[in-house]
């Protein structure tokens, strides 16, 4: 599967740190090949080394064959730079959630390990590509309990895959036909203040993908936003209409 640069596509990012937080422990790649956003995790054990080492990996990484192999290649890369630098740092505990997409020959592939989340918007609809790699995630499968209940569980921020820590740190990948589309991928920060219908609202409903993103993040903290947010807005080279022309059809 070939792989083109995504250099050219119109994008918006805007990131900023939780109101109890002293450090932005979030970080964001935008191109030419990949679009990424980590969240690290540790606290005081420096998550925002974690981010940077998943970024820093990223930059340095290449599609040359195979898709799946590559983005593959990338997280195993990044998960082992992370444990490199907890074991540095002597700070165990270090780890990063990603979320990111790289364009193919045949449309796009979005990949993610944890909670970091990505949207997409096309024909006026909004439809979430990822499941969370989380506790609350996994009840709600099971029927133990429903979305708004997950939203103040008091395990929400518990993710059964990282990179960077013990145990499943294997990328989730979905394939995306070529339509022209605005992706959204963010942090947890933001879909711990923000609902479906909003975003699929603000995105609709600005042009600009910059604009979009200052604005969802804006909307969180018009919240409480205890969390590093961040908002990577994605428009696909061949877009038209940005997926914009109707009220998004979005649930909760």
């Amino acid at each position: 599967m070939t792989t083109r640069a995504l250099s050219t596509a119109p994008f918006g990012l805007a990131t900023r740190a939780g109101r109890r937080r002293d450090t932005n422990q979030d970080a964001a790649l935008t191109g030419p090949t990949w679009f990424v956003v980590a969240d690290g995790m540790g606290g005081h054990r420096r998550g925002d080394i974690a981010s940077r080492a998943v970024i820093d990996t990223f930059t340095q990484s290449t599609v040359l064959g195979d898709t799946r192999t590559a983005v593959e290649a990338a997280c195993e890369d990044a998960h082992t730079a992370i444990r490199r630098a907890a074991a540095s740092a002597d700070e165990p505990g270090m780890g990063s959630t990603v979320v990111g997409l790289v364009e193919t020959g045949a449309g796009v592939v979005v990949f993610h390990v944890g909670d970091a989340r990505c949207y997409r918007l096309v024909g006026g609809e909004l439809r979430l590509l990822t499941r969370d790699h989380s506790h609350v995630q996994e009840l709600i499968d099971a029927g133990r309990l429903t979305t708004e209940q997950a939203r103040t569980h008091p395990l929400r921020n518990v993710v059964t895959r990282a990179l960077g820590l013990d145990g499943d740190h294997t990328p989730d990948l979905v394939h995306v036909d070529p339509r022209p589309s605005r992706f959204l991928l963010c942090s947890d920060g933001l879909t711990a203040e923000l609902g479906p219908r909003t975003i699929g609202r603000t995105l609709a409903g600005i042009e600009r993908p910059d604009e979009a993103a200052e604005r969802l993040v804006a909307l969180a903290f018009d919240g409480d936003a205890h969390d590093d947010t961040t908002a990577l807005v994605v428009d696909t080279p061949t877009i038209g209409d940005n997926g914009r022309d109707a009220d998004p059809e979005v649930g909760r």
